[in-house]
């Protein structure tokens, strides 16, 4: 259970430096259904979220973009490889019926195992979820 743990959070938080550069507006990628709407449909919006469908068949490539502070439920069992703004590549497998949370991130997922499904929660506005 843990490493499945690990595996989300470093799904959501661990390209730290591309969120950090995105944040602060060095390098401008667009959102995922902006950039990808093959893969990302918008399913639902109102001022607090955005809940985004996701669906990569088997090898399928994204491009690169980004997301908010976000959740994400995953549908499917799924394996991807991750190309961060700098040219680094990232593995993450997930169970289905896995859920994680993080911060917003910078990324290129390409779908590397079998049909992959799942709901993402961005959250806008952060601050007005804190007391």
């Amino acid at each position: 259970m843990r490493s499945i743990c690990l595996v989300v959070i470093g799904f959501f938080v661990g390209i730290g430096s591309a969120v950090l550069m995105a944040q602060r507006g060095d390098v401008p990628f667009p959102d995922a259904v902006t950039a990808d709407p093959a893969h990302y449909s918008l399913s639902f919006e109102n001022e607090l979220v955005r809940i985004l469908r996701v669906s990569y068949r088997a090898g399928e490539k994204s491009v690169m973009h980004r997301h908010p502070a976000s959740c994400a439920v995953f549908l499917t069992d799924q394996t991807f490889n991750f190309t961060l703004p700098d040219g680094t590549t990232e593995p993450a497998s997930v169970p289905a019926g896995a859920l994680g949370c993080g911060d917003g991130n910078v990324h290129l997922p390409e779908n590397i195992a079998s049909d992959a499904d799942f709901v993402i929660i961005e959250f806008k506005g952060r601050d007005k979820f804190r007391n």
